[in-house]
């Protein structure tokens, strides 16, 4: 959850160019890992599943849990975006656009706390948000 909870700040400015009605009523966009493929629904497709839009692949994630938790987040972000920027909705596609942007250094510094656990209260900076 705590990178999710820090990436919504990054995604505050969507909201305003996604005012349509084929936007109304879906909030979550879910990247489902898997390391076994017999567990998945589906494969490196996307779908929508009540107010969530989801896709299914498989990924090493013995390989994250060997990095730093900060190079993680960078690898799967830089991972997800050209995925999400080929989804057939414009929430995903913002979701896309919103990841291909590299964390800047203020970022890396800020997201640390959410990425420990367990995490206390965290204090936002607001200098570039």
């Amino acid at each position: 959850m705590g990178f999710a909870e820090w990436f919504e700040y990054r995604l505050k400015p969507i909201r305003e160019e996604l005012r349509g009605p084929e936007v109304k009523g879906v909030n979550i966009v879910n990247f489902f890992l898997y390391e076994n493929p017999a567990r998945m629904p589906s494969q490196n497709v996307w779908w929508q599943r009540a107010n969530t839009f989801e896709y299914d692949t498989l990924y090493d994630l013995a390989a994250l849990s060997r990095m730093h938790r900060l190079k993680g987040i960078e690898q799967l972000m830089a991972w997800a975006a050209p995925i999400a920027l080929v989804a057939p909705w414009p929430q995903v596609v913002a979701v896309g656009r919103a990841m291909s942007v590299p964390l800047s250094a203020a970022e890396k510094e800020e997201i640390l706390p959410y990425l420990q656990w367990p995490r206390g209260d965290i204090k936002r900076k607001k200098s570039y948000h």
